[in-house]
């Protein structure tokens, strides 16, 4: 990298990546690195670590321009598996579902439900949603970040899988806000999808119980 960019410290360490917080000439800038794995073999390893980073910032990109809350990409560092990407300040989702009142969570939903949509309807999964993976700035607005598991896709039931993600998360981390959230959630990716004059949302939204019901058979036979 070039003496304009400047890695300051880390903020996380997860299992596929580690975050940094730095700046890119002049600008406040998030280093998402891709962690080599020790038990693959090298040539390989690198190849995936390649592909899985470029694969993540073209997503960021394109979704961007459909109007999607991510973050801006300032660079691809392919020797380091690395995204360089604007650094977005706020409050992860998870850490203000104890704070906000509810007018103000179902607000941020429905805004997310909007913003999903329009990922679903060109193509897009980005397969983790959940409140960890929404950063609400001090303007209120909702970015998602993390696009690590994002996929091309434009089928009913890759989109209701994405929702269902959502739905459990809320279920097992957030009960009492869950229904009223969730609601608000599928308020505004259904009006997403009616401003687009698209109707499949319906399919869609029904789907997720047909993923349920397939969830509670599994765990049947496996206490069988």
């Amino acid at each position: 990298m070039e003496s304009e960019v400047k890695i300051e410290k880390l903020l996380k360490k997860g299992a596929e990546a580690s975050l940094y917080y730095g700046f890119w000439f002049g600008k406040e800038a998030l280093f998402k690195q891709r962690i080599p794995k020790k038990y693959r073999l090298n040539v390989l390893d690198t190849e995936i670590r390649t592909i899985r980073t470029l694969n993540e910032a073209k997503a960021l990109i394109r979704v961007k321009t459909y109007g999607i809350n991510v973050p801006a990409i300032f660079e691809i560092d392919f020797e380091n598996s690395t995204i360089i990407m604007k650094f977005i300040h706020g409050t992860k989702m998870k850490d203000l579902m104890y704070s906000l009142d509810l007018n103000k969570k179902q607000k941020l939903f429905n805004d997310l439900g909007n913003q999903i949509a329009i990922l679903h309807i060109n193509g897009h999964i980005h397969g983790d949603i959940t409140t960890s993976n929404m950063i609400i700035t001090p303007e209120e607005d909702v970015f998602l970040i993390d696009f690590g598991l994002h996929e091309y896709s434009d089928t009913i039931e890759d989109k209701s899988v994405d929702l269902h993600l959502l739905k459990r998360v809320l279920i097992s981390s957030h009960g009492d806000d869950f229904k009223p959230c969730f609601d608000a959630f599928l308020e505004g990716y259904k009006s997403e999808y009616q401003n687009h004059k698209i109707d499949d949302y319906h399919e869609i939204i029904r789907n997720i119980a047909v993923i349920e019901t397939r969830g509670r058979y599994i765990e049947k036979k496996q206490r069988k």
